[in-house]
């Protein structure tokens, strides 16, 4: 990935925060047909790593940055078309927000600003090792649906559904993991803008009255101000 040394983001607590917020990954695999993608909400876990890798390295001892959990419905092709012993790409990104030249001060003075996108992307790298006992299955499975739980005040688990249809749902699945080989982080927001130009954004965002627009700003603002 293109990463201007401006954009890039390199704070791995920052990284990791990022992906709890936005679990739904795009998976890409090379195939024996080709390229192949599906989408998939994933979990990290540390698995008692210790960090000691620095983000954005290709080293193999990045694999100390702990590992991605998910699950494969066994129908799904990917992973049985999937070359062996091949890198697989991760990618996780928000939806970002269009930026207006018109939103810049400097623009009323020199019209010398364009159009642009605003928004977060990481890149991780991986050989995916599938896992397929029981007992692992439903570790992912719990631990997937607690994270993503926590926005009820009555929580679903596991343990509210027949322990029969649990077990015959996870034969239905494959689990995987992902240790992290490598991490490319990409947080657009501005900062290559002047203080004037970054508050003429959070202002335009703000006018527009919308949530994705109102948590740009706040993106921004925290980015750039805060």
């Amino acid at each position: 990935m293109h990463i201007p040394a401006v954009f890039t983001e390199d704070n791995f607590d920052n990284i990791i925060e990022f992906i709890a917020i936005n679990p739904l990954a795009t998976l890409v695999a090379q195939t024996k047909d080709g390229i192949e993608a599906c989408h998939i909400p994933l979990f990290w876990h540390n698995d008692h790593a210790k960090f000691n890798a620095d983000v954005g390295s290709d080293s193999a001892s990045n694999k100390s940055q702990g590992y991605l959990y998910g699950h494969f419905g066994r129908k799904n092709p990917i992973y049985q078309d999937a070359l062996t012993n091949s890198s697989w790409l991760i990618i996780f990104q928000d939806s970002g927000h269009y930026i207006s030249p018109n939103w810049y001060p400097s623009k009323a003075k020199t019209h010398k600003e364009v159009p642009t996108w605003n928004y977060q992307s990481i890149h991780i790298q991986s050989e995916i090792e599938m896992l397929e006992d029981t007992g692992t299955l439903k570790w992912i499975l719990a631990t997937m649906t607690a994270q993503q739980e926590m926005i009820s005040d009555n929580p679903w688990s596991l343990n509210d559904a027949p322990s029969a249809y649990i077990d015959a749902m996870c034969r239905g699945i494959i689990g995987f993991r992902l240790p992290i080989d490598s991490i490319q982080a990409q947080f657009k927001l501005s900062q290559n803008k002047t203080v004037e130009n970054i508050n003429g954004v959070i202002n335009g965002l703000a006018e527009l009255k919308t949530n994705d627009a109102a948590e740009m700003a706040t993106k921004v603002a925290n980015q750039n101000i805060g």
